[in-house]
């Protein structure tokens, strides 16, 4: 073998959609490195033997369980982590931004209208804590609760523990919940076991129990009755990162900073979230008539036509029930149409500005940063 081929061990699981984006990603960074040579294989205890001899020059591995990730750091090989699952503070990491996950769908619900809100996931995983904590902290700063069920998912529920003992937890904890109640779920696949769980018991998705996954893992979403809302996240920016972060190990250097997060993309609506939990029928009107019309460009007062009362009594009542200017629900609509966009398309600037309903690219910019806080260019950028 010639000196220069590094070999490369992908330790991800490839039945979970956040790890296949990870791989994408890893596989674009890698078009530059043609003397990388890779063996993929799940991160589990009877993979260790075989990456001893396979003698790996470095991996990139999704480390979840406390004995495989000792039996890998025993290796004594550059490695780089794309989970916070565990602590593991010396080891370099590329992940989600999960305090900004949680926020963005507390957020996102309380726009919505939901006065009642749940959250399933584990209670050790620094993941699903991290996102739990973010959640709970922007609903109670909103004057609200969050009630809490716990179940693992590693990242799927184990092979040997009681499936029926999960489900009756997780039915006590549905029955008991105020309804209409808005439900974050740790990540897509418990997402769906909680929907599984609600047909079971009669209780209607998203009207009863409005259901909101993590990854965007279209398959677990579509497998989902109704198909499943979910924040999409960045999966192939961690692994173009993490395989960066790798090359630099492999060339002797300690990445700065160790530890690096991404915040999550959108929130990328189906039918479990498609439901407003507002009393107010002139609000409900207002923000499905936004919704409908703000990418067309057209003024507030166009939008409201057919609104039966003034514009100034629309807004009045619109602040009082989400808390929210109606010109900030248009800003969010056209930035959220301009994310898509720019998730999934190559248009340019101007283009995007106007498919979302702005006058130009530099209004456009603007707004952007002003909702999320970066450009359209550094957001796209993230993505890549």
């Amino acid at each position: 073998m010639p000196r220069n081929v590094k070999r490369i061990a992908l330790l991800l699981p490839q039945d979970v959609g956040y790890s296949r984006e990870v791989l994408r990603g890893i596989q674009k960074f890698a078009l530059a490195r043609p003397h990388w040579v890779f063996r993929d294989a799940p991160p589990a205890r009877e993979t260790i033997v075989p990456l001893r001899e396979w003698k790996a020059d470095g991996i990139i591995a999704l480390l979840f369980d406390r004995e495989v990730a000792d039996l890998v750091r025993r290796l004594h090989k550059p490695l780089v982590n794309t989970t916070s699952t565990l602590d593991l503070p010396t080891v370099p990491l590329v992940e989600n931004d999960h305090g900004a996950i949680g926020k963005m769908a507390a957020e996102y619900f309380l726009r919505r209208g939901f006065r009642n809100f749940g959250y399933f996931g584990s209670d050790w995983m620094g993941s699903s804590l991290a996102r739990e904590a973010a959640f709970r902290a922007r609903v109670e700063a909103a004057g609200f609760g969050v009630s809490t069920c716990h179940g693992e998912y590693l990242p799927r529920p184990s092979l040997s523990g009681s499936w029926v003992q999960v489900d009756q937890r997780i039915e006590t904890w549905l029955r008991g919940l105020r309804k209409p109640v808005a439900v974050l779920a740790q990540n897509d696949v418990p997402a769906r076991d909680i929907a599984d769980r609600c047909r079971q018991l009669g209780l209607n998705v998203p009207h009863d129990v409005a259901l909101l996954g993590v990854d965007n893992d279209d398959l677990e979403c579509r497998l989902c009755h109704p198909p499943l809302s979910s924040i999409a996240i960045p999966g192939r920016k961690i692994g173009a990162e993490a395989a960066q972060t790798l090359d630099l190990l492999l060339r002797g250097r300690r990445p700065k900073p160790l530890q690096r997060f991404f915040p999550p993309i959108r929130v990328v609506e189906r039918q479990s979230t498609d439901v407003l939990a507002i009393d107010d029928e002139l609000v409900s009107v207002t923000l499905r008539l936004i919704k409908e019309r703000a990418i067309s460009g057209i003024s507030i007062d166009a939008m409201l036509r057919d609104a039966p009362l003034s514009r100034r009594q629309v807004e009045r009542r619109f602040r009082e029930h989400t808390g929210g200017a109606l010109l900030d629900e248009v800003h969010r609509v056209r930035v959220e149409t301009a994310k898509q966009l720019l998730a999934e398309t190559s248009f340019d600037m101007a283009r995007i500005a106007r498919e979302s309903g702005f006058y130009d690219a530099r209004r456009l910019s603007v707004v952007f940063k002003q909702v999320i806080g970066l450009t359209p260019s550094e957001f796209r950028q993230q993505l890549t």
